[in-house]
């Protein structure tokens, strides 16, 4: 039986050369279609191998990512409190400088009012002098 398995295999890639009837096409398309399908099966290996390679380097873009984010989040919450102490420093200063606004206008109209009590009493003198 073996041997006619043989001799079977054989008398096909035989026949296959040199047939050119009905059989010799159907095995010429059986073969083509193995060939075929072997090559299917490489290139779906490749196929594998690429996505393995992409899932990968996907992954490494989004650790990449992952930490650039972070990066910047540390960054801009760094920025952020940087800007509150400022703005922190800003509104105590602005209340100083409003306290000293207050303050030399106060004294701008205590010495508005010493000047007035001097003209009036230099237009006394003025008088007193002047009917002597």
């Amino acid at each position: 039986m073996a041997e006619g398995m043989q001799k079977t295999g054989f008398s096909e890639g035989f026949d296959r050369r040199r047939s050119t009837g009905l059989k010799g096409k159907v095995q010429d398309l059986a073969f083509s279609l193995q060939m075929q399908n072997e090559e299917i099966g490489v290139e779906k290996n490749q196929l594998e191998s690429i996505k393995s390679e992409n899932l990968n380097s996907s992954n490494g873009l989004q650790a990449q990512l992952s930490d650039i984010k972070r990066y910047f989040q540390s960054d801009v919450q760094r920025m952020e409190e940087e800007f509150r102490v400022q703005a922190n420093l800003q509104k105590s200063e602005n209340v100083r400088l409003q306290q000293q606004l207050t303050t030399l206008k106060g004294e701008k109209t205590s010495i508005h009012q010493q000047i007035i009590a001097l003209q009036r009493r230099l237009e006394e003198i003025e008088e007193e002098i002047g009917h002597e």
